[in-house]
């Protein structure tokens, strides 16, 4: 083959390749970093005794992480109870090292999380609204950021009629964006009883129902709350969830109360939305002794 039949060849099939390459991570239109779960305390000696480190320190550790990633990622998605209850002073310590953070983040309402911390001391608002709900488009994709947090028993949450119906619009709407939804109670079954039964939101079934119709555009449901990494699909919709940046829990069939995974790690995603997929790349970590804070 002589060189200009080589480069006959090439300029051939470099347009192909071009199209096959349309859908890959490398021309995504979003990619957006996914970690949940930090339930920080103002006090640095709040842990649990199963965990090997505090979630204070899983907390600098994961913002250590992210700022190290190797490229810029658009935005980063807290996936809720960011303290590890409603106090004042665990906002102001959250803030204070969640905002060391690089990048734009946005927040989800967790079950652990309070309205008027959350909104007025986190996030800066200067009133409470009743419901944390919104949407943006971020790179011609349309984001939609839910909040589950409602009263229920144990620590399972819901949407609510009003957060339905305005999810309904958008769903039902002619609208050719890719769509993806943050949300930080898992609302389908992931197979355990505990998770199943006690946990997740109370409108869950609604909640997929309604999503089904953009089935044709939605690129996944990001959640937190179950502190380990899991897959759900159902009627072609896509569920991950992300670990803990603290302490990770176990999900056995059959499973009826709450069990620590203790040989697990903690984590979060990079999550890659192109026009016509979605590519998840999970990052773990460990919390080295000489990099926690005293």
């Amino acid at each position: 083959m002589t060189d200009a039949d080589s480069q006959s060849t090439m300029a051939f099939r470099l347009p192909d390749i071009q199209q096959r390459m349309k859908g890959t991570p490398q021309n995504a239109l979003l990619r957006f970093v996914h970690f949940s779960d930090t339930h920080i305390s103002a006090d640095p000696a709040y842990n649990h005794a199963e965990a090997d480190y505090t979630p204070m320190q899983g907390a600098y550790e994961v913002v250590r992480q992210i700022n190290a990633l190797p490229f810029e990622p658009d935005f980063v998605l807290h996936g809720g109870d960011v303290v590890y209850d409603p106090d004042d002073s665990a906002y102001v310590k959250a803030r204070e090292i969640l905002s060391e953070i690089k990048y734009p983040v946005d927040y989800l309402m967790g079950n652990h999380d309070e309205r008027h911390g959350f909104q007025t001391l986190l996030l800066g608002q200067r009133a409470t609204s009743e419901k944390h709900f919104y949407e943006r488009e971020i790179n011609g994709v349309q984001f939609l950021f839910l909040d589950s947090n409602a009263p229920a028993p144990f620590a399972g949450g819901a949407l609510g009629k009003v957060q339905l119906e305005w999810l309904k619009d958008i769903c039902n709407a002619r609208d050719p964006r890719p769509l993806a939804i943050g949300v930080h109670h898992n609302a389908l079954p992931i197979g355990s009883p505990f998770w199943d039964e006690f946990m997740r939101m109370r409108d869950g079934e609604e909640f997929h129902t309604v999503i089904k119709a953009a089935l044709g555009r939605l690129r996944g449901v990001f959640f937190g709350h179950v502190h380990q990494s899991s897959e759900t699909y159902r009627d072609g919709v896509m569920y991950v969830s992300v670990p803990s940046t603290w302490y990770q829990l176990h999900c056995y069939p059959g499973q009826s109360g709450i069990l620590q995974d203790v040989d697990a790690e903690p984590g979060f995603n990079v999550v890659s939305i192109t026009e016509t997929q979605t590519f998840i790349r999970r990052h773990r970590f460990r919390v080295p002794e000489h990099r926690r804070p005293s």
